[in-house]
C-alpha cells in the first residue's frame, strides 16, 4: 500500500480497533483505543493550530513514557510540527539548551521531570505545556496541512555527554524507509497470529529513543496490538505486570534483561539449572515451567534494542525457552538497520538489513550505511554532517563483520578499541563481560590508558563490601588472552558506573577522564550517597547523617510513604512495608536498600486486600441486598434530604467522595442518597485499625477475634469495604488497590477525619484525601452530612429515627503535592456546606 507521508500511516491507525495504550503510574491504570488516540492527536493538532503553531516550528516534548506523549506526538506530525523528544530523566540544563538551539515555541513537560529551582523559569522563550493535561474529550479536526516526504518530522539530540548536543534530522521518508519493510514482513504473517492478538507490548525503551518510539508507536497498529507503559524499572513489577496484562513481548534494553535474569535466577528455584543437553522448546517450557508460571502463559519474547546484547544473557533466556529478538540500529538510521526475523532468530547475531537499507564492512572494520531511512543531516552542523558521510555511506562508529548469510555481528564501538602495543585490538565489552563473571563484581568498564605512547587495557570496577580488585583481576586475567589480559585496575568509589540515561550505556569517556584526572568520582543521580540526598528533601534543614534517626526526620505517615515510594523507584528495589517500618535510622534504611530483594519478603503482619468482594456474584448478592433490606432499613430510621446532586450530573466517574463521619450509619445513609448509577459502583474505605483483631490475632480473645473477623467480612460483603491502614505499614498498598478499583469504574467513598465525630463538629482532614486525588488525579466530590449522630451517636449501640441531611457539592480537582493543603481544601469545602448556607 502506497506511503506518502506518515499521515497515511495514522490514517490506518485511525480505523484500527480495540485497545491501544495502557499506563500504569503505579497507582492506578488507564486504557485508551486506537480511536481515542486518534481523536486525541488531532484535538492536539487544532490546539496548536489556535496557538499560532505553523508547519516547521518545533515543540519540545520533555516527559515520560505515557499515552498522552504519543497522542501529542501525532498531532504534531499531522500539522507539520517539529517534535524535539528529550529524555525525561535528562537535566533542565540539557532542555534549555536544546530548546534554545531549534528555538523551540513550546516544552511539553511530564510529571516525573526535574523541577525548576524556586524563582526559575522552566524554559527561556518557550511556553510551557504539562503533558498531563492533554484533552481527551476534545474532538475537534485537525488542520489541514500540506506535508511531503522530505519535511523534518523530528530533530533527536544526543544525550549531551559531549560539549554540543547534535540534532539528527529525521523525514517522514526516514521513518517510512524503517516501518515498510517490516509491515511487509508483518502481513506475510498476520494471519497465522489472530488466534493470540492482541499481541501486548510491555515497552520499558523510552519513547525519545527512536527504537522505543517504533515499537510503542509505529509497529503495534501493523497486528494491532497494544502497548502497555508502566512507571520504573522495578523487577518484580515487570514481572508482576507481564503476567496480569498477559503481556506476549517486552521490549527494553539489555540491561533491564540482566537485572530480570539476576531476579529470576535468586527467586525461582532451578532457573539457573544449565541443561545438560541441547531440549527442544517445549521440553525446555516443561523444564523451566516455574519461570513460565511467573511470566504467565502468553509470554515469549524479549525484543532487545540501544544497546548490544552480551552472548551470555542471550544465552540465559533462551535456554529458559523464550525469544531473544535483537536488532541493529542508530538515531541518524531512523533507527533500524537490521533485525532478526522472530521465526529465523540467530544468537549473537543483530540479524539481516532491512529492506532498502544496505550495509557494507570498510577496510578498518566499521559499519557503512545506506539507505532512505538514513539521515540528510545534523540540525545547523554542517561540519559534522559532513564528516558522518563518505560517498554516500554513514559512518556509524561501530565494528563488525557480516557472515555469507548476511547476518550482521556488531564486536563494539570503534572509538571505544583498546589497541595494544602489539598492534592487537581489544573490545572492552569482551574483558567486561569477563569482570562481572567474577566474585565480588557488581558492574566493571574498561578503557584504554596511556602509558607513554602505549595503551594498555584498564579495568574501572564498582565492587561489594567483600570485593578484592586485585583477586578480580588475577581470576579475569586467567580467563582472558594474552592481549586482552587487564595491566592496571582502579575501584570506582560511587553507588553506579556513569551510564546513559535511556540506554543504559556505559560513559566511557567520563569514566577514562576521571582514570587519567585521579578526581573523586561524581556519584550518578540517583545511586549511592543520593540516598542522604533524596531524604533531605522530606526533611527542611538539619544535617542528614547514617545515624539520623527516622524519627528526627518528623516524617507523617504519608510522608513515610512518598519517601518509600521515591526510594523504590530511585533504587529499582522493592522494599519490605514492615522492614520499612521497623527503619530507625538512615543506616537501616541504608542496609534495607542494598539488602532489598526485587520481590518483597512476606511482612511479618502480611495481609491482603480484598478481591473477592468484586466478583460478579458477590456484586449481585450485594445489589440485591442493598435494594431489599440494607437501604430500607436505613431510610426506616434516617429519613434523608439529599441537596446537590445536580453537581453529580457535570461529571463521569470515578470519582472520590470525601464526607465528614459522623457514625457507623454514613455509608448506608449516603448510599440511600445516590442515584442506583453511581450506588451500585461504590467502594468504602474503612479504618483498618478498628478490625484489629482481625488482621493482628496476637493478644486478642477468641470472642473479639470472632467478631472482628466476621464484622470485616460482613463490611466486604454487603458495603464492597476496604481496609484503610492510618498508622501502620501497608497504605502504598491500599493505594495501589484503590487505583485498580478506579480502573475497573468503582468510585471510592473515604472519610478523611479518621473517627467518628464526638459532638457532631467536623474535625481536621487528613492528608491521605489529597494523596489520593492527587496521585490517581481524580474529581472529588465533597459530602456534608448531619444528624446521623443523631439517628446513632458511636456511644450507641441501638439506633434511634431522626431527620438527616446530605450534601452533594461542587468537584473538586486536586493538583501537586501538598497534601495536607489540598486535604485542608476538601475538608473547607465540606464545612461550607453547612445547614445554613
Amino acid at each position: 500500500m502506497r506511503r506518502d507521508t506518515l499521515v497515511d500511516f495514522f490514517r490506518d491507525l485511525s480505523n484500527a480497533r480495540g485497545p491501544f495504550l495502557v499506563h500504569d503510574d503505579g497507582y492506578r491504570s488507564r486504557e485508551y483505543s486506537y480511536g481515542e488516540v486518534a481523536q486525541a492527536a488531532q484535538a492536539f493538532a487544532a490546539r496548536l493550530d489556535d496557538a499560532g503553531l505553523r508547519k516547521g516550528d518545533k515543540l519540545v516534548f520533555w516527559a515520560e513514557n505515557r499515552p498522552e506523549w504519543v497522542a501529542a506526538f501525532w498531532g504534531c506530525i499531522l500539522t507539520g510540527v517539529v517534535v524535539v523528544p528529550i529524555d525525561y530523566r535528562s537535566s533542565i540544563d540539557f532542555v534549555r539548551r536544546v530548546s534554545a538551539i531549534v528555538a523551540a515555541r513550546v516544552v511539553l513537560v511530564g510529571n516525573d521531570v526535574e523541577s525548576p529551582r524556586p524563582g526559575e523559569r522552566p524554559v527561556d522563550g518557550a511556553a510551557v505545556w504539562p503533558m498531563s493535561e492533554l484533552d481527551w474529550r476534545d474532538a475537534r479536526p485537525a488542520p489541514e496541512v500540506a506535508l511531503s516526504r522530505d519535511d523534518i518530522a523530528q530533530i533527536m539530540f544526543t544525550s549531551g555527554a559531549t560539549a554540543e548536543p547534535k540534532g539528527v534530522l529525521i523525514t517522514h521518508r526516514n521513518i517510512l524507509a524503517n516501518i515498510v519493510p517490516i509491515e511487509g514482513e508483518i502481513l506475510k504473517y498476520r494471519r497465522w497470529g489472530r488466534p493470540f492478538f492482541p499481541l501486548r507490548f510491555l515497552n520499558l525503551l523510552p519513547l525519545s529513543h527512536m527504537f522505543g518510539q517504533a515499537m510503542a508507536t509505529f509497529i503495534p497498529p501493523m497486528l494491532p496490538g497494544t502497548v502497555v507503559f508502566m512507571r520504573g524499572y522495578n523487577p518484580a513489577e515487570i514481572l508482576a505486570q507481564v503476567k496480569r496484562r498477559r503481556v506476549s513481548v517486552v521490549v527494553s534494553v539489555p540491561k533491564i534483561l540482566d537485572v530480570l535474569r539476576d531476579h529470576v535466577a535468586r527467586t525461582i528455584p532451578g532457573a539457573s539449572t544449565p541443561l545438560v543437553r541441547p531440549e527442544p522448546v517445549a521440553f525446555r517450557w516443561w523444564r523451566y515451567r516455574a519461570v513460565h508460571r511467573a511470566f504467565g502463559a502468553k509470554f515469549w519474547s524479549f525484543v532487545v534494542g540501544a544497546a548490544p546484547l552480551d552472548p551470555a544473557l542471550e544465552e540465559f533466556w533462551s535456554r529458559l525457552g523464550f525469544l531473544v529478538i535483537q536488532g541493529y540500529g542508530l538515531t541518524e538510521a531512523a533507527p533500524i538497520v537490521s533485525l532478526n526475523h522472530p521465526f529465523a532468530a540467530r544468537k549473537g547475531s543483530v540479524g539481516r538489513a532491512i529492506g532498502g537499507v544496505e550495509v557494507r564492512i570498510a577496510a578498518d572494520g566499521e559499519i557503512l550505511v545506506r539507505g532512505e531511512n538514513v539521515t540528510q543531516g545534523y540540525f545547523g552542523a554542517d561540519r559534522e554532517t559532513s564528516a558522518a558521510f563518505e560517498d554516500g555511506w554513514l559512518h556509524t562508529g561501530d565494528i563488525g563483520d557480516i557472515d555469507p548469510g548476511g547476518q550482521l555481528f556488531v564486536r563494539g564501538r570503534k572509538k571505544e578499541l583498546v589497541v595494544t602495543p602489539e598492534g592487537l585490538n581489544v573490545f572492552p565489552e569482551d574483558v567486561e563481560r569477563v569482570l562481572n563473571q567474577q566474585a565480588g563484581v557488581r558492574d566493571a568498564a574498561v578503557v584504554g590508558r596511556k602509558t607513554g605512547s602505549e595503551e594498555r587495557v584498564h579495568a574501572v570496577l564498582l565492587l561489594d563490601v567483600s570485593g578484592d580488585p586485585e583477586a578480580v583481576v588475577r581470576s579475569a586475567n586467567a580467563r582472558l588472552a594474552d592481549h586482552q589480559r587487564i595491566r592496571g585496575a582502579s575501584v570506582w568509589p560511587g553507588g553506579e558506573l556513569p551510564r546513559t540515561e535511556g540506554t543504559r550505556k556505559l560513559k566511557r569517556l567520563e569514566i577514562r577522564d576521571w582514570v587519567d584526572s585521579g578526581r573523586p568520582a561524581v556519584t550518578p543521580r540517583g545511586t549511592g550517597g543520593s540516598l542522604e540526598a533524596l531524604i533531605a528533601r522530606y526533611r527542611a534543614g538539619g544535617e542528614i547523617r547514617p545515624e539520623t534517626t527516622i524519627e528526627e526526620l518528623g516524617l507523617s505517615s504519608l510522608e513515610r510513604v512518598e519517601l518509600m515510594v521515591a526510594i523504590e523507584e530511585q533504587f529499582h528495589a522493592t522494599l519490605d512495608e514492615s522492614r520499612f517500618a521497623e527503619a530507625r535510622s538512615l543506616g537501616d534504611l541504608q542496609e534495607l536498600v542494598s539488602q532489598s530483594t526485587a520481590a518483597a519478603a512476606v511482612a511479618r503482619h502480611d495481609w491482603q486486600m480484598p478481591a473477592w468482594n468484586r466478583r460478579p456474584v458477590v456484586r449481585g448478592i450485594r445489589r440485591a441486598s442493598q435494594a431489599l433490606w440494607l437501604l430500607p432499613l436505613t431510610r426506616l430510621f434516617a429519613r434523608v434530604r439529599v441537596e446537590g446532586l445536580e453537581h453529580l450530573g457535570k461529571i463521569d466517574g470515578p470519582v472520590v467522595f470525601a464526607a465528614n463521619h459522623q457514625s457507623h450509619l454514613d455509608t448506608p445513609v449516603i448510599l440511600s442518597a445516590l442515584p442506583g448509577s453511581w450506588r451500585r459502583r461504590i467502594a468504602v474505605a474503612m479504618a483498618k485499625e478498628f478490625f484489629q483483631a482481625h488482621f493482628h490475632p496476637e493478644g486478642h480473645r477468641w470472642r473479639q477475634r470472632v467478631t472482628s473477623s466476621a464484622a470485616y467480612a460482613l463490611a466486604s460483603f454487603f458495603f464492597n469495604a476496604f481496609p484503610l491502614p492510618q498508622r501502620e505499614a501497608g497504605a502504598r498498598r491500599t493505594l495501589r488497590y484503590i487505583g485498580d478499583l478506579m480502573s475497573e469504574g468503582s468510585s471510592l467513598l473515604i472519610f478523611p477525619e479518621g473517627e467518628r465525630t464526638e459532638t457532631g463538629a467536623i474535625g481536621s482532614f487528613r492528608p491521605g484525601i489529597g494523596m489520593i486525588a492527587s496521585r490517581l488525579d481524580v474529581w472529588v466530590v465533597p459530602v456534608r452530612l448531619d444528624g446521623v449522630d443523631r439517628v446513632l451517636h458511636k456511644s450507641w449501640k441501638m439506633a434511634r429515627p431522626g431527620a438527616v441531611r446530605v450534601a452533594f457539592g461542587a468537584p473538586l480537582q486536586l493538583k501537586g503535592e501538598d497534601y495536607a493543603g489540598l486535604a485542608a481544601r476538601v475538608e473547607a469545602e465540606v464545612r461550607a456546606l453547612g445547614a445554613g448556607r
